[in-house]
């Protein structure tokens, strides 16, 4: 997904329509820049702004894809060019409309560094948010807001685009189709919204459709060294697709989906790996390994991002059900978005035999550790309607931590107080009749709608822990359903050493800090700096290392050798050197330890199997 590479754009509107026309030629890339040129219909204002967007619906941090446009030009009837004014990053103003003809302009795609982009990790779009196009791998995946802007108060007139491609290249997308050939396809979209939310992927082909729970399944999977195939993701997802649909109510609330898979073997500019959500699909960027090691990875990912369709895709406010791309407003409301989404990607798992009940506590133990990392003075909302702004954004990350908490907690009131009759994704279901795609709630008045919905401590909940820094009561939550809640706890487990672990520049892990080494650690001698290559053998890759942590600690016995290959820093060169001793356990204390409790009243076994176990 890594190539400075490019394609041909073609916006043809006929005067005498309001549908913009929009040709990609990926037969013709040209100095790795795409070139892209807009027809639109007679124009009456005496001059009009086109607008590239500044942000997505579903992402929250700037993107600027005008910052990728290059070459813009207004062309008159007669071929002359128009005055135009770069009023900002992503606008142009164009001044004696009537008279225009077309616009064209060039754009590189995002994927790839090129002069005053990619230096920066910070300020490079994250991979399933943006454009990569590789003419000599012949693979090419896009999001069609990373090529196409619209004209500023025409955002939503209805779209044809026509995609012309090598042939045996088979372009996976949600999009709805009206023709298809070896050569060219044809898409259509109601408005800038809606094509805007239908990436692209087309490769060489390895698709597959299958109907589940009322809904066509698309998998289309880019895998360079042909690791994993979309059968591999369709098996690895299917019993989750059944199993979410029984907890959206029992079918699909869409009538197709489809999951674009693009696997990278090399590094990424972003340094990051995972997806984005759309209406009708979402978009993965992920480094290739194959089923047995990738596999968890995919389902738990896939489980997130489908579950969008739900929030904020079918329950979300006007600041995203009237988008703004130039100048967005945030909602208030991330706690929903992704905390719940997360949380509920989980509990399905859970509620469906997907994974035990152990392993859910593990998610929430995770969460509750991850969660510290962020400052608690700050209320939820406070920070969602702020995330934008410098001193909020890198909050972020805490939305898939204590936001999945929130979700958590929100479902044991719900079930506590109705006596295990109704919870979160019941709620989740009656929020999505009440509004659905085409209907907003205003940010405000979401807390009073719920708990003029449900009941009055539900209210208070939001107030004091949503609304408010008082911390999350999880003790006593999980106290119901007979789960101990212990703040700290030592024991004694097998490790790898405790080191801070991270991704250098070509994705290799590396040791980042060693300060909290634990004395396993100080016998195998690692110092910061150290790449890891193998444990005990095997490959040490992103795809590879979580399994073999969790592996490690499981079936590692006292007094088995250990060896950890790593590549060290030798008078400036990288030299191979093994590390070894032999296993022994160590003392450590952490924070947050949940387990079941031994002899549980009726009342909280009662409220556990509502929670989770289904119906």
């Amino acid at each position: 997904m890594k190539r400075i590479l490019s394609i041909i754009l073609l916006f043809v509107v006929i005067a005498a329509s309001a549908q913009y026309k929009v040709e990609i030629d990926l037969n013709n890339i040209i100095d790795d820049q795409v070139p892209v040129i807009r027809y639109p219909p007679k124009m009456t204002e005496a001059s009009v702004e086109y607008h590239m967007a500044k942000i997505l619906p579903g992402t929250y941090g700037i993107s600027d894809y005008g910052r990728f446009v290059t070459d813009f030009k207004a062309i008159d009837t007669t071929g002359v060019e128009l005055s135009v004014e770069k009023r900002s990053t992503n606008r142009w103003k164009i001044d004696n409309a009537p008279a225009l003809s077309y616009l064209s302009y060039k754009v590189h795609d995002t994927f790839d560094a090129f002069e005053g982009y990619g230096d920066n990790r910070e300020t490079v779009v994250f991979e399933p948010g943006g454009t990569g196009l590789d003419v000599e791998r012949n693979v090419y995946a896009f999001n069609t807001f990373g090529f196409v802007g619209y004209i500023k108060g025409q955002i939503f007139e209805p779209y044809e685009l026509t995609v012309k491609h090598p042939e045996n290249l088979f372009g996976g997308t949600a999009l709805e189709s009206t023709s298809r050939s070896a050569t060219e396809d044809v898409f259509t979209a109601e408005d800038f919204n809606f094509l805007a939310d239908g990436p692209i992927m087309y490769c060489k082909p390895d698709t597959i459709t299958k109907q589940l729970a009322g809904a066509e399944i698309l998998v289309s999977v880019y895998s360079p060294n042909n690791v994993l195939s979309a059968k591999d993701v369709m098996d690895n997802i299917g019993d989750l697709m059944e199993a979410q649909a029984k907890y959206l109510g029992g079918t699909l609330p869409v009538d197709r989906y489809a999951y674009l898979i693009y696997l990278m073997d090399g590094s990424s500019l972003s340094g990051a790996m995972g997806a984005l959500e759309h209406s009708y699909s979402s978009f993965y960027s992920l480094p290739e390994a194959n089923a047995a090691n990738i596999g968890q990875t995919v389902r738990d990912v896939a489980a997130h991002e489908f579950l969008h369709i739900v929030t904020p895709l079918n329950i979300h406010s006007e600041q995203i059900g009237e988008f703004n791309y130039i100048e967005p407003d945030m909602s208030k409301h991330l706690w929903l978005y992704e905390g719940v989404t997360e949380y509920s990607s989980m509990h399905v798992q859970v509620q469906y035999g997907l994974y035990g009940p152990e392993k859910f506590l593990e998610e929430i133990t995770t969460k509750l550790r991850r969660a510290e990392r962020y400052s608690a003075d700050v209320s939820f909302t406070e920070m969602s309607e702020k995330i934008l702004d410098d001193e909020y954004a890198p909050m972020y990350g805490n939305v898939y931590q204590k936001g999945a908490l929130i979700g958590m907690c929100l479902d044991l009131y719900l079930l506590k107080y109705s006596n295990g009759e109704y919870d979160l994704p019941k709620l989740m279901q009656d929020l999505s009749k009440k509004y659905g795609k085409s209907s907003s709630f205003e940010d405000d008045d979401l807390f009073d709608i719920i708990t003029d919905m449900t009941y009055p401590e539900i209210g208070e909940f939001f107030s004091k822990h949503v609304e408010g820094t008082t911390p999350l009561p999880i003790q006593e939550v999980l106290g119901w359903v007979g789960i101990d809640y212990n703040e700290t706890i030592t024991t004694k487990e097998f490790s790898l050493g405790q080191v801070n672990l991270n991704l250098n520049e070509k994705r290799e892990i590396i040791v980042t800090d060693i300060s909290e080494m634990n004395e396993f650690g100080k016998a195998l001698d690692y110092q910061s700096g150290d790449i890891i290559v193998s444990v005990n053998s095997e490959e040490f890759t992103i795809a590879t290392a979580q399994q073999i942590i969790t592996n490690f600690g499981s079936s590692i016995e006292e007094g088995d050798k250990v060896t950890v290959v790593v590549k060290r820093d030798k008078k400036g060169k990288l030299k191979t050197k093994k590390l070894k001793t032999k296993a022994f356990e160590v003392e450590r204390t952490r924070n947050h330890s949940l387990e079941f409790n031994g002899s549980p009243s009726d009342e909280q076994i009662a409220l556990l199997k509502a929670w989770i176990v289904a119906d």
